[in-house]
């Protein structure tokens, strides 16, 4: 399918981190690639640097409006309402969240538009309200298809919400090989964090519970005892709170000095971090249903020739393959996580042929390109007289 106007609506786009704003852009600039022409509504967020539409090859349009938390559907109905009054209408638009799709289901009934609804995760694991799980259910069943990034998250619908057969398909999420790839010069960041001649361990996500950061740091003790001078690098925001107790448990045990919170981290030095550590770790876990939809962040450390170690929870186990891309954990086991952290630190060989297994991995059917191609060509089927989407195996 080229030559198609395809419009991705998302609350979510870079600068502003995370698994949903790497979704939109990462399609957007796969589906431009295959020849569409691709148009991304998303919310802006002033309190990040100012967007740069000339990085993108697609044209971006802000939706404003205040309240969005409260309103962000009918926000969303009134920026696709405008869109739809004031040029020809696409022909596929897709949403990364239900509650924007929610908005829309029947302005793209009533215009024939075909509407995809991505599901990550966390929309189908958490507790909801009475009302806002109604609101769910009718909208997994008004949208044409629904697009889970694991295996986990199409059985968690499949599970709860019991849709027809093949509305739901599983694409995992992609990474952008243009950012994320080796380089050999991370004397800058050795410098700043005075890492050089360490082992270095990384996670790069927001820093909550479920994360895993505290596993992590209970088994420092433990590895530092075969590598002394390993240093644990903590990247992303966080709670306050939160990343106060984790500082907490570093003194308690010991490791305060080799625990490194940098905070945010500047999207143009993600590429070096990654590239600094020996091995990357998130071993994510379930709590109270908020659980790791994929795991975005493991497939740019493969792609920087690393290997990774992730909790055996949610639908990490898309994102790693087992002994050959990474290895998968019981998120809570301190001596499974001991034992695996010594394994690739200690055996550099295996850490980089798994490093390099998981950068020809995504290279051959996980980069943006490929991901759109399958959502494209595999999935989904125009018929160009009715306009309406049906499904292919």
């Amino acid at each position: 399918m080229a030559n198609r106007k395809i419009t991705i609506l998302s609350e979510d786009f870079p600068p502003y981190p995370g698994g949903i704003a790497q979704w939109a852009a990462g399609i957007g600039k796969g589906l431009v690639s295959a020849g569409n022409e691709v148009t991304v509504l998303f919310r802006p967020r002033p309190e990040l640097a100012e967007f740069d539409q000339e990085k993108w090859p697609f044209r971006t349009l802000p939706i404003e409006g205040k309240n969005w938390k409260r309103f962000r559907t009918w926000i969303s109905k009134r920026a696709v309402k405008n869109l739809l009054a004031t040029e020809t209408k696409p022909d596929l638009i897709i949403a990364t969240t239900w509650n924007m799709a929610r908005g829309i289901v029947s302005l793209c009934k009533d215009n024939n538009i075909p509407l995809i609804l991505v599901v990550h995760g966390l929309e189908v694991t958490r507790p909801m309200p009475f009302l806002k799980k109604l609101w769910l259910k009718h909208t997994l069943n008004k949208v044409t298809q629904i697009v889970a990034v694991s295996q986990f998250t199409k059985d968690q619908i499949d599970d709860k919400y019991r849709l027809p057969e093949g509305k739901v398909v599983v694409l995992p999420n992609g990474v952008d090989v243009a950012d994320f790839f080796p380089v050999s010069d991370v004397t800058v960041l050795q410098n700043r964090h005075h890492t050089e001649g360490k082992k270095v361990i990384l996670t790069f996500a927001r820093v909550i519970e479920r994360k895993g950061h505290d596993v992590v740091i209970k088994s420092l003790p433990k590895v530092k005892t075969v590598f002394p001078d390993l240093v644990y690098l903590v990247c992303g925001k966080g709670d306050a709170e939160y990343i106060s107790k984790l500082k907490t448990l570093a003194k308690e045990l010991g490791v305060e000095d080799d625990v490194v919170f940098t905070g945010f981290v500047d999207p143009k030095e993600k590429n070096l971090y990654y590239n600094l550590c020996d091995v990357y770790i998130m071993p994510s876990r379930e709590i109270n249903g908020d659980t790791e939809g994929f795991g975005i962040t493991y497939l740019e450390a493969n792609a920087c020739e690393k290997p990774v170690i992730g909790g055996n929870s949610g639908g990490v186990a898309d994102a790693i393959i087992q002994g050959e891309t990474g290895f998968l954990v019981d998120p809570l086991d301190v001596k499974e996580i001991e034992g695996r952290l010594l394994e690739l630190l200690g055996k550099p060989e295996l850490a980089m042929k798994i490093g390099k297994q998981g950068r020809e991995r995504i290279l051959k059917s996980l980069t943006w390109e490929a991901v759109a191609k399958r959502l494209t060509g595999n999935l989904l089927f125009f018929q160009t007289q009715e306009k309406t989407l049906n499904k292919i195996q």
